[in-house]
């Protein structure tokens, strides 16, 4: 396991061409206009790690653009802070109007450029991926503002996806060491909410004990709360990315919201994916951020 110091996607849905971004190894701000590719940045780093697992239409991973009416290659590619690359690729053809994957292939480059292993098999890749970027990991350290809106409403949460991968749950003391942490985190961003403790069902999914009621907006950072301290007790390498975190938190104060959260998640590599701009300023003033990049789709 190894932070990042880029990831590359060609082609893959909303970006023509090829798109790099350079990472630090702390706290990255990616900012990304609405509608122009925030959430394609993370269903691409799924997508390289994990196939299409988690692409909600894999008809939609080339870019039609440059699909044309012909054939494209896709390509999304992370490289390590170990000089290591790994990057998954495939052929796609577009048949009535509906984009059909031809071939598949997955390649892995040393320091030096050196081919290490490539080849088509699953199972080979697999290996590598688990070594560099965990499964668990992937569904625990990629969280998304709008995926999580869902979990108040009974949807699949990652760390949920994370426990199903992962054997340390029920063997270790990681439900404990989340639970303390998602309610200290929480009464840091929501210091007059009443609650009890955030903890876990044995499935990993989210739970609250209140003592009085609590505000739509409290309920949606209690379940941010959740996900960032599920993501911080796990694989102390992996980075973290966080797509918009604090849709839903209506009028909390954000900069003591992102200050929580960079303060939680101190030693990480963090990346935040932001397009409103209230969000993108708060985040400036903490004076936290090591590395400011703009991209689009």
């Amino acid at each position: 396991m190894a932070k990042l110091r880029s990831v590359t996607l060609v082609n893959y849905r909303r970006f023509a061409g090829e798109i790099e971004l350079p990472l630090d190894p702390g706290v990255n701000l990616v900012v990304v206009p609405y509608g122009m590719g925030k959430t394609s940045v993370l269903e691409a780093i799924s997508w390289c790690l994990l196939g299409n697992d988690m692409v909600a239409d894999p008809a939609l991973v080339p870019n039609r653009e440059a699909l044309g009416t012909g054939m494209t290659k896709v390509l999304v590619a992370l490289t390590f802070i170990n000089g290591e690359r790994l990057e998954r690729y495939a052929l796609f053809s577009l048949a009535e109007d509906r984009a059909e994957r031809q071939r598949w292939g997955w390649r892995l480059t040393g320091s030096n450029g050196e081919v290490l292993a490539e080849g088509d098999d699953a199972e080979a890749f697999s290996e590598q991926a688990e070594r560099l970027f965990p499964e668990a990991c992937v569904h625990a350290g990629l969280i998304s503002g709008s995926s999580l809106a869902g979990v108040a409403r009974g949807g699949t949460c990652g760390p949920e996806r994370a426990i199903r991968c992962s054997g340390s749950w029920c063997t270790s003391d990681l439900s404990i060491r989340c639970s303390f942490a998602a309610t200290s985190l929480f009464l840091e961003m929501c210091p007059s909410a009443q609650i009890g403790t955030l903890g876990y069902d044995p499935e990993g999914r989210p739970e609250i004990s209140v003592e009085g009621p609590l505000s739509p907006e409290q309920v949606r950072m209690a379940v941010l709360s959740h996900a960032i301290a599920f993501a911080g007790e796990g694989a102390v390498v992996c980075p973290i990315f966080l797509d918009d975190p604090l849709e839903g938190a209506g009028s909390i104060e954000r900069g003591g919201l992102f200050s929580a959260m960079l303060d939680f998640l101190r030693k990480r590599q963090v990346v935040l994916l932001l397009s409103d701009p209230a969000d993108i300023d708060a985040l400036r003033a903490t004076g936290r951020v090591d590395k400011e990049l703009e991209i689009r789709g």
